[in-house]
């Protein structure tokens, strides 16, 4: 993605560090967004504590204090790191040898945007599951109080590791590829589109970078779309991962989709949408931008 003559892969080094990097600079600015996500897509319709992204904000604030916001985040940045450096290192090299079978085009980005999200998920699923559990176990516990309480990031690893075995961390696995290779694949085929056309509304040379807040508003405007697509299947999948070993779920993708649809009706798919937006569209924004 890079300009001018420079070989992009002559640095795979620099081009790890940078993606993960950023990628906790991303992390660490949207989580407590991600947290209210979490919060109002585990909620069922009817059984609402908050009204909204904005309700919740001062709901948790007021009633558990500001560090609830960052229930999870130690395990985030833990992961990050190695997820972000295969994220990246996986959609580079993937656009790279894609170019010759399938040009350098919409379905090239597609492809290798869902072979970064593969990657990266083999860190990334277990990371979602343990922090998601975390941010939410304030509401479940409440349904469920004989449930045990985690009491960080890494006590919630060895209570998994001990009730629900090394499968438990990959929980909802196929789910998550479901709901983020999609997502992957549209945000970066959005994100070479809308690059592509800024590009030539402003007359810059094919090859060469866009000024920083164009691609700024392009990352974030992808990731808007990508977001907002996706959104269903996330409802689906964090209400999968976010489930203990006692308790009833989904028995994947399509059986989630049925019983939600028997039970809450359309309206539980576009659950936490907003604050959806609000976490990955600026953090896609800042990931793509620095590591450009």
């Amino acid at each position: 993605m890079g300009g001018g003559n420079k070989n992009e892969f002559e640095s795979p080094f620099l081009q790890l560090f940078t993606g993960a990097a950023s990628g906790v600079l991303a992390d660490g600015i949207m989580h407590p967004i991600d947290t209210i996500r979490a919060r109002l897509q585990v909620e069922k319709v009817g059984q609402q504590r908050y009204t909204g992204t904005f309700n919740a904000f001062q709901s948790i604030i007021q009633k558990e204090g500001v560090r609830y916001l960052y229930k999870g985040f130690p395990i985030v940045v833990t992961a990050t790191i190695p997820a972000h450096a295969l994220y990246f290192f996986g959609y580079e090299y993937s656009k790279k040898y894609l170019k010759g079978p399938l040009g350098d085009g919409a379905l090239n980005h597609f492809v290798s945007g869902l072979v970064a999200d593969i990657a990266g998920a083999m860190i990334w699923t277990p990371m979602d599951i343990i922090k998601q559990r975390l941010q939410v176990q304030n509401s479940t516990y409440l349904t469920n109080p004989t449930q045990t309480f985690y009491r960080g990031s890494f006590h919630a690893c060895k209570v998994i590791l001990k009730e629900e075995g090394v499968a438990g961390f990959y929980k909802g696995f196929f789910p998550s590829l479901m709901t983020f290779g999609p997502l992957v694949g549209i945000y970066f085929a959005t994100y070479e589109k809308t690059k592509k056309t800024v590009s030539g509304v402003l007359g810059v040379e094919p090859g060469k970078m866009l000024p920083l807040p164009y691609q700024l508003a392009s990352g974030f405007f992808a990731g808007s779309v990508a977001a907002a697509v996706t959104c269903p299947l996330d409802v689906i999948k964090t209400r999968i991962q976010v489930s203990r070993a006692s308790d009833k779920t989904y028995n994947g993708i399509i059986d989630g989709f049925q019983k939600i649809m028997k039970e809450e009706g359309p309206r539980a798919f576009v659950k936490g949408m907003g604050a959806r937006i609000l976490w990955i569209a600026p953090g896609n924004a800042i990931t793509i931008a620095s590591c450009i």
